[in-house]
């Protein structure tokens, strides 16, 4: 399943390098701050967070659709609390939220009067990262006798991002809302509690140039 989503990126980044050659239009960058709200029913604190990223924009086709590759990173206090599973034991979680994003998303166009308005789709790979002071190391082989080991106290729960969003254009400065849902135990179903699937809200100021 992972191997056949990271094909469809590869596929995506692909096309969209034949549009550049093509020279339809100038490639432009975009970055974008903002604040999420990623609601889940394993957080004993709900707090707002704050995200940076950065996108690559390819160049607009003749049906005023283009592509953006790119990422986020995300953090915000709440605090998750429940119990990891890894190797057939459990340990509890009790951490703050540290979020990555790295894929891409499909972007339409539209006018209205002097607004420019973008319908995005999102497919990405989603990291949500927490503190993993309580969970064990993996345990070393004869193979890392001789290697150098640096353990970082976090582990990861990795799953897709399906979002969907608005944005509207002033020029180069832009606002939106985006609605993304993230089924955590689509891959950690004996890792993560029933019900840890979650979705989030999150609303942004673009740069483009």
């Amino acid at each position: 399943m992972k191997s056949y989503i990271f094909c469809m990126l590869l596929c995506c980044i692909q096309i969209a390098a034949q549009s550049t050659e093509a020279g339809q239009r100038y490639k432009k960058s975009l970055i974008e701050t903002g604040g999420y709200m990623n609601f889940s029913p394993e957080k004993v604190k709900q707090s707002p967070g704050f995200y940076v990223g950065y996108w690559y924009r390819y160049p607009v086709d003749e049906n005023k659709t283009h592509l953006e590759i790119g990422g986020n990173f995300g953090y915000s206090s709440s605090i998750y609390d429940f119990d990891y599973g890894k190797r057939g034991a459990f340990y509890h979680i009790d951490s703050r939220e540290f979020i990555l994003n790295l894929g891409g998303r499909l972007v339409k166009e539209y006018t209205a009067g002097n607004t420019r308005i973008e319908w995005v789709s999102e497919l990405s790979f989603h990291n949500l990262f927490f503190d993993g002071k309580t969970v064990p190391d993996e345990p070393e082989t004869e193979d890392d006798e001789n290697t150098i080991n640096i353990s970082i106290d976090a582990e990861s729960i990795a799953t897709l991002k399906f979002g969907q969003g608005i944005r509207l254009w002033k020029n180069n400065i832009g606002l939106g809302i985006q609605a993304s849902y993230m089924p955590y135990r689509l891959w950690y179903r004996n890792t993560v509690p029933k019900g840890f699937n979650s979705f989030s809200v999150e609303t942004g100021i673009y740069f483009k140039f």
